[in-house]
């Protein structure tokens, strides 16, 4: 029996624009990424000098980088999941584990957002900063890091309102929405 086929939950207009940008901000930040890793090999090899503060702009770019799509991506349904033992499940269980899925998933989330937000307001109201060339302030990539999982959260409850609903109607997914393969 095949795997379960992940399809792409319905989007709220305003959401589906949201996740769009903060996917668009996330491509963004790999090309500043791979621009700054480049030119400080070249700078380095040709010149004998580094960019200033270049590992602490990185690693801040790595947060948009890596938060930033990830509400798009469980809108799209194109997360990791392991489906080793749900595939053996008749299709009749498959909006209950489906649900189940999104009520955790959610769960998690929200200490998470919870706790990016009390990072992003101490690094805004204590004025906080990172050690460097630049003295950069924290609260972008703290705001950053608060604002994508904020928005991955509020994907998850939309999902577990679509999956909640899908279950009251007893729905199951038919064989052309699973996997065949």
């Amino acid at each position: 029996m095949a795997a379960p086929e992940r399809e792409a939950v319905s989007r709220p207009g305003a959401l589906h624009v949201i996740e769009r940008g903060a996917l668009v901000l996330a491509m963004a930040c790999i090309l500043a990424i791979c621009a700054l890793v480049v030119t400080g090999v070249i700078t380095r090899a040709i010149f004998n000098w580094s960019l200033p503060d270049m590992e602490i702009v990185v690693r801040n770019l790595m947060i948009g980088a890596v938060i930033l799509p990830l509400a798009y991506v469980s809108a799209q349904k194109a997360h990791i999941a392991v489906d080793v033992f749900v595939a053996l499940l008749p299709d009749r269980y498959l909006p209950a584990i489906s649900l189940l899925g999104s009520v955790v998933g959610f769960l998690v989330l929200v200490p998470i957002t919870y706790g990016g937000w009390l990072a992003f307001h101490a690094a805004w109201t204590e004025g906080a900063y990172s050690f460097g060339t630049y003295n950069l302030p924290e609260w972008p990539v703290r705001l950053t890091f608060w604002l994508g999982y904020l928005i991955f959260a509020i994907r998850l409850a939309v999902m577990v309102a679509g999956d909640f609903l899908s279950v009251l109607r007893g729905g199951a997914m038919d064989g052309a929405s699973r996997n065949e393969g």
